[in-house]
Formats: structure tokens, C-alpha cells, sequence
């Protein structure tokens, strides 16, 4: 059976629903919970609530498990190639483990060990390195699969991408249909955006229960192609072969053809946070909410708790942040790797 085309018309809630009962028995239903103190960041001079959907206490540490068994269990082939910095890699090495099939997993050289670690050593996966732009990711994945069934045959190698395979979107929606059962009276959502999977599949389903809750996304200010690309009217991607600079690693990837037109469509608007927005979130996440987050996952918080977004919405009053992931270097943490910098210049 061929992989479905990249085809933004397959995204739908009815998918999401069909996905959801396939991946299921496979992942956690996470909870959702509050914090006052982060309330608090979020005022601005109102009375507000903010939800976290717990994505960083799923499987493998982040919301890519649901995609990756969606797509693993519709794809014939025993081969599966993907391509990703970190969580989505694991997804796809834990779920062919659980699933019978063979992982190969092309991860940029500049991966946090803590994820590459995870992938090959935990989850079973073979792991190809590659430079860290999404061309040679892209290049090297292609190659990959052609090897693969040069070897093995037509029909037993396909790649499932990251967030552009409507498999993955589709099972990645299932996280606004948990939510929405957990909590259905919400005035907005906000989700961080790297390639766009996440936050089309959960637009998709909770626009066609409440198209009146807002779909927020939240960028990097250094790779913010949905945001660009809402300001342009057309997609546009983060610039080519270029080295994205931030310490959010899981979403440095530019939306595409199938997440484009949902962003387009669904999504309400896009804010930016700063690298330092994106680092004292993580840490105000961590300290006060006494919950590891990654960076990517620290990102939302930014946007969530930000002047910006309520100065815009100040009707906003319940807003739920999906907490995407929980993959952490220990020994890398921003604000320890910024301190060791600054002791190193002043020891000179």
C-alpha cells in the first residue's frame, strides 16, 4: 500500500477520531492541570486560568508518539525512515519496536545526546547522522528509503515524515480531542509550532467541535516561517541550508504542504517569543510548576503567559498550552551553558 499523498483534504476531524482509537491502546491519556503562579504571569490586569495539557508525561516524553503509531499502523512496509531532531525519532524507534518493524533514523549531528541516546540505545533504532539544516535531513532520509527498497523491495521502505505525512497530523489532532473532553470550555489554545503537525491536527478537530476557541501558535523569533507565512499569505519556509540558532531544537523546522493550508485556514494568529522569552519560561515552568519541560515545550508558555497575546485577546480568560515535550539535556540546560560561558570570559 503507497503512503497517502501529502494532502492537507486528508487532515479531518473524522481522521482524528479513526486515528485516536487506533493509537490508543499504545499511548497515555495525559492529564490536564493547573498552577496558580503561572496564572498569575498571565494576568495582565485579569483573572485568567491556563490549562496544561501534560504531552511532556506521554510516552517517549512528547506528543509524537500519537503520530508515529497512527502512521506506523497504516504503512505496510517493514522498513520505516523518518528524520528528526529528537522526539519525533524516538516516536518512530518506539513505536516499530511495539509494532514489529525496523526503524532507521536520520537526526541532525548536533542533536541533544539525551534524544539520540533514546533513540538508538533505548528504543532499538538505527541512527544516521546528517548536518543540521532540513535540507540534508530531507537528502539523506530520500536516500535512505531508494536504498532500502533497492534491498528489500518496492513496497517494504517508506519514510513517514515528521509533520507533513497526514498520518501523523492526523494522530496528532487526537491531543485537542483529549482536551477537549477534559475541558471543553476553553477561549483559546496555544501550541508551538516547528513543522506545523501538532497544531494542524489539533486545529482540525477543535475547530469543527468549537470553532469559537482560538488556536494560537508560538515561534522562536529566529524560525518563525507560520508566522511569516500568515503575514505573507503563502507559505515561507525558515531561509535554506541555514543553521537555526535557538535553544528550542524541536521546532526548528518550516511548516509545508500539508500543514501550510491548515495554519492558513484554522489557526488564529501566530506570536514569536525571544530566545530569552523562550529560556525563563522553561525555567519559570520547571521552577513554579515543578514540571521538566523542554525548551520547544517552554516556547508555548512564552506566548501563553506573554503581554502580547492578551494586549491582542483580552477576552481570553481559559487558555490551554500543550505542554509538547519533555526531552531534556541535563547537561546542557540554557541558563547552565549561558553561566559556564560567562564564568569562562571572566576567567580570562
Amino acid at each position: 500500500m503507497p503512503p497517502p499523498p501529502f494532502d492537507a483534504a486528508l487532515v479531518t476531524p473524522d481522521a482524528v477520531v479513526e486515528a485516536y482509537q487506533r493509537l490508543r491502546p499504545h499511548v497515555h491519556r495525559t492529564r490536564v492541570f493547573t498552577c496558580e503562579q503561572l496564572d498569575e504571569r498571565a494576568a495582565h490586569g485579569a483573572k485568567r486560568r491556563l490549562y496544561f495539557k501534560a504531552e511532556h508525561e506521554q510516552k517517549i516524553g512528547a506528543f509524537k508518539i500519537r503520530g508515529a503509531i497512527n502512521a506506523i499502523s497504516l504503512s505496510s512496509a517493514d522498513h520505516i525512515v523518518t528524520q528528526s531532531s529528537g522526539n519525533h525519532a524516538q516516536a518512530i524507534a518506539l513505536g516499530c519496536k511495539l509494532l514489529g518493524k525496523k526503524a532507521v533514523v536520520v537526526m541532525p549531528e548536533d542533536s541533544p545526546g539525551v534524544k539520540v541516546s533514546a533513540v538508538r540505545d533505548t528504543y532499538g533504532a538505527e541512527v544516521r547522522f546528517c548536518q543540521p539544516t532540513q535540507e540534508a535531513r530531507e537528502a539523506m532520509s530520500a536516500e535512505l528509503v531508494q536504498a532500502l527498497r533497492a534491498q528489500f523491495g518496492e513496497d517494504q521502505a517508506e519514510e513517514i515524515h515528521p509533520n507533513q505525512d497526514v498520518r501523523v497530523v492526523n494522530g496528532q489532532g487526537s491531543v485537542g480531542l483529549e482536551l477537549l473532553e477534559q475541558e471543553p470550555n476553553l477561549d483559546a489554545i496555544v501550541v508551538s509550532i516547528g513543522g506545523g503537525g501538532l497544531i494542524s491536527g489539533v486545529a482540525t478537530y477543535v475547530k469543527s467541535v468549537n470553532s469559537k476557541i482560538k488556536i494560537i501558535g508560538a515561534e522562536p523569533e529566529c524560525a518563525k516561517s507560520a508566522f511569516m507565512s500568515k503575514k505573507a499569505g503563502e507559505l515561507v519556509k525558515n531561509p535554506p541550508n541555514t543553521v537555526i540558532n535557538t535553544i528550542a531544537d524541536s521546532v526548528k523546522s518550516s511548516l509545508g504542504p500539508t500543514t501550510y493550508p491548515v495554519v492558513r485556514d484554522l489557526v488564529d494568529d501566530v506570536f514569536t517569543a525571544t530566545e530569552q522569552e523562550i529560556e525563563d519560561a522553561t525555567r519559570l515552568m520547571m521552577e513554579r510548576g515543578k514540571q521538566v519541560i523542554e525548551p520547544g515545550c517552554g516556547l508555548a508558555v512564552a506566548v501563553a503567559t506573554s503581554s502580547q497575546l492578551y494586549e491582542k485577546y483580552p477576552e481570553l480568560r481559559n487558555v490551554a498550552v500543550v505542554l509538547c515535550g519533555g526531552n531534556v539535556d541535563l547537561d546542557h540546560l540554557p541558563w547552565t551553558h549561558r553561566k559556564r560561558k560567562a564564568d569562562e570570559m571572566g576567567s580570562t
